[in-house]
């Protein structure tokens, strides 16, 4: 019986010290490696990357830019993203086609 109150308290306490850090993320990476909220304030720090994440609770629809300083959660309806995640999509193509190599028979 003991064990058991000593089981369901320490299930307790992590879970009050997870929601703590969940709640502290503020648009930024989760404990969970997910986005559980976004910011929807300009990055000024340079973003060199993106990906897209899809909504799974307690991960939300999220961009998120690969910054100097971490990853940052955002949301991907503001027109400032959409036309940064245009322009790192535009300079992937760019890479991708100088990177390739044709080879002559």
């Amino acid at each position: 019986m003991q064990l058991n109150q000593k089981m369901m308290k320490s299930l307790a306490a992590i879970a009050v010290i997870m929601s703590v850090m969940i709640m502290e993320t503020n648009g930024e990476e989760s404990p969970f490696g997910c986005c559980t909220s976004v910011s929807t304030k300009k990055i000024t720090v340079p973003i060199t990357g993106f990906r897209y994440q899809k909504q799974n609770l307690p991960c939300v629809t999220a961009v998120i830019f690969n910054t100097t300083k971490g990853e940052m959660c955002v949301h991907g309806g503001i027109k400032w993203v959409r036309e940064k995640v245009k322009e790192l999509m535009k300079l992937q193509r760019q890479q991708k086609m100088n990177s390739t190599v044709i080879l002559s028979p």
